[in-house]
Formats: C-alpha cells, sequence, structure tokens
C-alpha cells in the first residue's frame, strides 16, 4: 500500500542543465535570435526579476515581455518571441532513465512533479515525463508562486492528504532544498547525472 509522496523538480533533474544540449544553451540561443547583444552574463542577472514562471496567463506574460524586449532590445514582437521560445527550446536534452525511474517507482509510492516554469514550458515536460503517468503536478505557472517561496510549499501541502514527514523532494537547486526542509519536508538535492544518489534516497525513504 501506498503511503508516502515523493516530489521530483523537472530541471537538472529530467531536463538537462549539465550535459548535451541545456537549458542554459537555450536561453543564450533565444536571446540572440530575438536580436539581444550583450553578454550571456547579462541575461541571467537580469531576467530573475521578470518571475516569468509564476505568471499564470499568456496575457500576462506578453505584458511582461514588452518590459523585457525594452531591457534587452529585442527586435521581435511577441508572437515571435513564443515562435522562437518553443523552436528552441524544443531541443532541450533530458534524461530518459531518470524520467523512467520516477514512474517506475509509482507501485511503491506516491509519485508528483514540483517544478518553476513558464507557461510555454508545459507540453515539453509532458513530452518528457509523461505527466499522466504522475499522481501530482504542481507547476509555478499554474499556481502562480514558485520554489522557494514558502508560499509554494504551503500551496503544495493545503492540496495534498499527506503529513509533511511523509512527503520527499528531489530538487538541485540548495535555496530549495533549504526552504523546503525548514517547512518541514524531508529533501535531497541531487542532478539528474546522480541518478544511483536518487534511487538510494527514494528507497530508503519508501522503506524507513
Amino acid at each position: 500500500m501506498r503511503k508516502k509522496l515523493i516530489l521530483f523538480d523537472w530541471g537538472n533533474i529530467v531536463e538537462s542543465h549539465l550535459t548535451g544540449y541545456t537549458c542554459y544553451k537555450a536561453w543564450v540561443d533565444l536571446f540572440k535570435k530575438c536580436g539581444y547583444k550583450d553578454t550571456d552574463e547579462g541575461i541571467f542577472k537580469k531576467l530573475p526579476k521578470y518571475r516569468l514562471s509564476a505568471i499564470t496567463t499568456e496575457e500576462e506574460f506578453e505584458e511582461t515581455y514588452t518590459k523585457i524586449k525594452k531591457e534587452f532590445e529585442f527586435n521581435v514582437d511577441f508572437k515571435n518571441f513564443v515562435k522562437n521560445y518553443n523552436e528552441i527550446f524544443d531541443k532541450i536534452d533530458y534524461y530518459k532513465d531518470v524520467a523512467e525511474y520516477e514512474v517506475s517507482l509509482k507501485d511503491k509510492c506516491y509519485i508528483g512533479i514540483l517544478s518553476n516554469l513558464c507557461i510555454f514550458d508545459g507540453k515539453r515536460l509532458d513530452r518528457q515525463v509523461d505527466l499522466s503517468k504522475y499522481d501530482y503536478a504542481f507547476l509555478s505557472y499554474e499556481m502562480g508562486c514558485k520554489k522557494p517561496d514558502l508560499e509554494m510549499f504551503q500551496a503544495v501541502q493545503d492540496k495534498l492528504p499527506f503529513d509533511k514527514k511523509d512527503i520527499l523532494l528531489i530538487d538541485d537547486r540548495t535555496n530549495n532544498v533549504e526552504a523546503a526542509r525548514g517547512f518541514g519536508w524531508n529533501v535531497f538535492q541531487a542532478t539528474g547525472l546522480e541518478l544511483d544518489k536518487i534511487k538510494e534516497v527514494c528507497n530508503k525513504f519508501i522503506n524507513q
């Protein structure tokens, strides 16, 4: 009988941020295709303030895009930005073995996705992991908040029939892991390149 829940981050757990064609390379290529001419570092230093993964509608995203377009001196309208985004981000590699392992746990525990992603990432996520195979999916753009904000963890907890002690979050980012630990969940920090460690931690959690 399944009594516990393991929540997996998506980025850098299934989606590649470290090998092959990564999410970071996709952002750089997207910005260059849209007309950005400054340094790559400038993208990742300035972009987080727009909190794109907490935007819940395309209308709101388009409003935010007007500010992004101005700051980064893009030369494409919103429609073409989205077109470029989808074409480029569809090329990102992912760790199929991790996705398969996550689903293999379903006969031992409940499984879910808890991830920060923008509204245009949903189809790519579904293609990589097949969300229909998961018991839960908590996506920041649907919830209007994001990790590591306490609001995100509380919103997820409110939707779950599990005590905090029966929830494990696997995430690659230190700030997310520390926030979830402070909230009362079990946590483990890893990337998709550390599948053996993920398996060990998951098995221990399920059987303890």
